[in-house]
């Protein structure tokens, strides 16, 4: 599990949102390289992923697993520092550098989750709330605050590169990336003795991110029907539909969460907050991704790899719903067979997509020209 999630972050997310913020910032073409003071980060972090991948498996929380880890955790000091330094000398609107500065931040603020659990493991202190409130809080810093703006910020360069127009203003980034510190309470929750207050923050909270969300949402609408440029290929429109539904169905989950007895019974059913997790790491922010990667051509599009983004959706669909089937089988206290063959078939499925992917994506690379260049 430690491997998987670490490395699915990490080795996969991670790798990939820092690629395309380099060329964001950069404002590099898709044929162009990745400049050489980036590819050592690029190559620091991947080579960490890998090495949590196979520690975590081995050996779980231990030693060597603890030292990649930290290292992926300077891998990202490491570039944030440096496209932080980048970011002073691009031209891009002030929005859009909002926003990737507030996903840097949170990149580093996350890791504070992960300091504090290994202090809990070193110092033996087997309290599982403490434990659950560490790993909620890199969680939720990543999921919400690095992943979350990374994406935003890259969609908002792409609308900006395509049609010279701004989706927000700086200061509409700055409130909605200013509403990711006061939703981390809304995964503890379950904590006893949160004053009235901080309910009352949490509710304003939800409320404007879902404010947030649907004006942006109406922007673009606008800025689609006014501006022909903004053309997106079939398959992106696909995915991103989905995207743009998966984030609405997270905030309506948001703000149901925020009723202290519904959050204490959610939080203690592990199918549930996996499917929450999967919602936003499978849903929303990797298909993102790979729409991203298609719209902008840095991964083709063909017969086999339409093929197996249809897979990736039916088997995205089928994890999610297969989790939620066992959630709610905890909650009525009914169990129903067959749902983890279920998951494990929905798995064997988005495999053998994503390999379908990869293998033409290969096959296209190859009829391409060498290049000299590590593209992206």
């Amino acid at each position: 599990m430690h491997a998987h999630s670490h490395f699915a972050f990490a080795g996969w997310v991670s790798q990939a949102l820092m690629v395309f913020l380099i060329a964001a910032v950069l404002r590099l073409k898709t044929e162009e390289g990745i400049p050489k003071k980036f590819q050592p980060i690029l190559w620091f972090n991947l080579l960490s992923s890998y090495g949590m991948l196979i520690s975590f498996s081995i050996t779980g929380y231990a030693f060597f697993s603890i030292s990649f880890s930290f290292l992926s955790v300077l891998a990202s000091y490491w570039f944030a520092i440096i496209l932080w330094k980048e970011l002073k000398k691009t031209r891009l609107p002030l929005s859009i550098i909002v926003l990737i500065k507030a996903s840097l931040i949170y990149l580093a603020l996350s890791s504070l989750g992960t300091y504090a659990l290994v202090f809990l493991k070193i110092t033996h202190q087997l309290d599982p709330l403490k434990q659950l409130a560490s790993v909620y809080f890199f969680l939720h810093f990543q999921y919400n605050g690095w992943f979350f703006f990374a994406c935003l910020s890259l969609a908002s360069y792409w609308i900006y590169d395509r049609t010279g127009k701004e989706i927000m203003f700086a200061g509409f980034a700055k409130v909605y990336a200013f509403t990711v510190l006061p939703a981390y309470f809304l995964s503890v929750l379950w904590w006893k003795g949160f004053p009235s207050w901080l309910y009352v923050l949490l509710l304003l909270t939800v409320t404007l991110q879902v404010i947030l969300w649907t004006v942006l949402l109406l922007r673009f609408l606008k800025i689609k029907k006014q501006d022909s440029k903004l053309f997106l290929a079939k398959e992106t429109t696909v995915i991103w539909v989905c995207v743009v539904l998966a984030v609405s169905v997270k905030l309506i989950l948001q703000a149901i969460s925020i009723i202290p007895s519904l959050s204490q019974l959610v939080y203690g059913f592990r199918p549930i907050v996996i499917a929450y997790l999967h919602l936003v790491l499978l849903v929303i922010i990797s298909l993102f991704i790979l729409g991203y990667a298609f719209q902008n051509q840095s991964l083709q599009l063909n017969r086999g790899i339409r093929f197996g983004i249809y897979g990736l959706l039916f088997g995205i669909f089928m994890n999610e719903f297969m989790l939620m089937i066992q959630g709610v089988a905890g909650l009525l206290r009914f169990p129903i067979y067959g749902t983890h063959e279920a998951l494990g078939i929905a798995a064997v499925i988005m495999v053998i997509s994503i390999s379908l992917i990869l293998a033409n994506q290969a096959k296209s690379s190859c009829k391409e020209m060498p290049s000299s260049k590590t593209s992206f």
